[in-house]
């Protein structure tokens, strides 16, 4: 019995991506730093540091959980260079993965545009505590690719613009160039070549009377092993952000809500969200988590 379910998660774990599509589809903090879905917005918001951490389905045994690092700034007056690091779990499977991202930078009239590419490595594998227990054969092919792993690399390009009056707007093609490094003859890979997509338009206003800005954004995204989904999102900041509150809902993949609490300190920002699910499988779980530390290098003036 137990070597028919572990045969099951391998099938899974053999469909390459099914593990990385969380991190496109599940982080709400997004609309915090928009370098964690466009390359193209890198170094567009100066010189930043994004720890994120998110557990979704709380509560089900083996829930997933997604752990982020990420860097991105501007390293001359229209070059921004990022970094990210992600280690990804879904029970028994873990996708850790390295991502580059270049981006440049040039005005057309009053709007700041910023084209972005990326280059990821992903490597996939089944955690060694799966493998073992009785019934299971150590030199069965199938459990040895899983034990052994496998590497897929991965290109995105993105744009993104900020606009007169404070709006703002990206478009980013994640998985534009996939392909797995080993190279399996006998697996079928899929062509993501401008199959899947993210985009988000948005305006930041202040009330200065208030001491408050408000900012409502539409994002749509068709990332790999989600459906479609498009999140309308409202944020609110008061008093220069040391308050920070914000409302999403989703439609897609059973429709969602969640709610986001923060505050800045100096440098620091810090973020919590909780997410519910409409879908059926919400009676099964607690929901969602999300934490993020964000730290803003160039407001060391405030």
């Amino acid at each position: 019995m137990k070597k028919y379910l572990l045969y099951t998660i391998l099938s899974l774990f053999l469909c390459v991506g099914q593990v990385q599509a969380q991190q496109y589809g599940g982080n709400q903090h997004y609309k915090m730093d928009y370098h964690l879905i466009n390359p193209g917005a890198t170094g567009m918001a100066g010189q930043v540091i994004m720890l994120n951490y998110v557990s979704r389905w709380n509560a089900f045994p083996g829930n997933p959980q997604t752990f982020t690092g990420a860097y991105n700034g501007l390293v001359s007056s229209n070059i921004g260079l990022g970094a990210m690091v992600v280690s990804d779990n879904l029970g028994s499977l873990n996708m850790t993965s390295g991502q580059l991202s270049y981006a440049y930078q040039f005005d057309i009239e009053e709007s700041r545009l910023s084209i972005g590419l990326s280059t990821g490595y992903e490597r996939y594998r089944l955690q060694a505590s799966a493998l073992l227990g009785n019934g299971i054969d150590p030199g069965d092919p199938i459990i040895d690719q899983a034990a052994k792993g496998y590497d897929v690399f991965d290109a995105a390009f993105g744009v993104h613009a900020e606009l007169p009056e404070g709006f703002f707007a990206g478009v980013s093609l994640p998985n534009l160039i996939r392909t797995r490094v080993d190279s399996d003859p006998d697996l079928d890979q899929e062509s993501t070549l401008f199959k899947y997509f993210s985009g988000y338009v948005g305006l930041r206003k202040a009330l200065e009377e208030y001491n408050f800005d408000f900012e409502p954004s539409l994002a749509v995204r068709k990332v790999r092993n989600t459906p479609f989904m498009v999140d309308f999102n409202l944020l609110g900041y008061y008093a220069d952000e040391q308050l920070i509150g914000g409302f999403t809902y989703t439609l897609g993949g059973g429709n969602a809500a969640n709610v986001l609490l923060g505050t800045r300190i100096n440098l620091m920002t810090i973020l919590y969200s909780y997410g519910v699910s409409f879908s059926n499988f919400q009676t099964y779980n607690n929901g969602s988590h999300e934490i993020s530390i964000r730290f803003d290098l160039q407001r060391g003036g405030d």
